[in-house]
């Protein structure tokens, strides 16, 4: 019985099964030896976090050129803004450089920062006069917003648009912000207050986030103060102790703050509660000896764009995290 139930089993056992011995003693070095042989997938090099993906721009004060540029602001479209206090000259562009729009204004020789709302309307603010001239998308002029001049103030200045067309503009010199409503009145002004060593505060940028807070620079005290709509402090951060650098620029993502810091330009990343992400030199490409700032925006693909005024020229790069 126990021989028919052997022979039975091997007769239904498959083909390979029922080779002798010794052929699976052959074999068996050849297997293990293309097993060995198999090619390794090749490591997938790691993408920086800011990838160089172009830079364009050409001097001079032509319609389409750059000499004494200001900006950028970056629309919904990813489209960009800039004006040239050489030429007066206000103008747009593709994301890739080609030009789109170029209108003059006198009035704007003196432009400190530029803005564009969520349908393309242009603002351009003129710090030291304590304007902001607004225009359609096209270039035709709507009204001038008066806010509080800085007569005697020279360093970076950046104001927003919120997607409901309320202002947030800086004073440094009154240590404020100034929230105006989307005809141009003044409805609140939150005052900055010092920090916890009694600096006195400077605010430079006042950025509206995804978020719905409003995210501000503080110069005077070297730090990152965040807001309500209401005007109520939100948080702070200050992580610059042991490498103090200027603060040049803000913006804010919906899940990151960027800010650009000289005199040896890096982007400084954090987190919307204050975690520090990263820092980056963007390669060195802005290490210059004749550096005089720099400003940067954030186009809604995940595009960094960075304006180096000294050359001048617009670098492009891609966020990859």
């Amino acid at each position: 019985m126990m021989r028919f139930t052997l022979r039975w089993v091997r007769m239904n056992l498959p083909l390979f099964a029922r080779l002798p011995l010794v052929t699976w003693a052959l074999a068996l070095p050849f297997a293990i030896g293309c097993s060995h042989a198999r090619p390794q997938a090749a490591a997938v090099p790691q993408a920086p976090p800011f990838e160089f993906i172009g830079e364009w721009g050409v001097r001079g004060t032509d319609p389409g050129q750059l000499a004494d540029p200001v900006g950028p602001a970056v629309d919904a479209a990813g489209r960009v803004y800039f004006v040239d206090r050489a030429s007066a000259l206000v103008q747009k562009f593709e994301a890739s450089g080609v030009p789109l729009l170029s209108f003059e204004d006198s009035m704007v020789r003196h432009a400190s920062a530029v803005a564009v709302d969520s349908g393309g309307g242009i603002y351009v603010a003129d710090a030291s006069a304590g304007q902001i001239r607004v225009y359609f998308p096209e270039g035709d002029p709507i009204r001038v917003i008066r806010v509080a001049p800085q007569r005697n103030f020279a360093g970076p200045f950046t104001f927003t648009v919120a997607a409901d067309g309320a202002l947030f503009v800086p004073d440094p010199a009154g240590g404020r912000v100034q929230v105006l409503g989307r005809l141009g009145r003044i409805e609140r002004v939150w005052r900055v207050p010092p920090d916890a060593a009694g600096k006195l505060a400077m605010p430079v940028a006042a950025v509206a986030g995804p978020d719905g807070l409003v995210y501000v620079a503080d110069a005077g005290a070297d730090r990152i103060v965040k807001f309500t709509r209401g005007g109520g402090q939100a948080g702070s951060w200050d992580d610059s102790a042991g490498s103090p650098a200027p603060l040049l620029d803000l913006a804010v993502s919906s899940k990151y703050v960027f800010a650009l810091r000289g005199a040896s330009p890096r982007i400084v990343v954090w987190t919307l509660d204050g975690q520090r992400v990263l820092s980056d030199n963007l390669d060195g490409r802005l290490d210059s000896p004749e550096r005089v700032g720099g400003s940067f925006a954030l186009g809604p693909g995940g595009e960094l764009v960075v304006l180096d005024p000294a050359v001048p020229r617009v670098l492009r790069f891609r966020v990859n995290f």
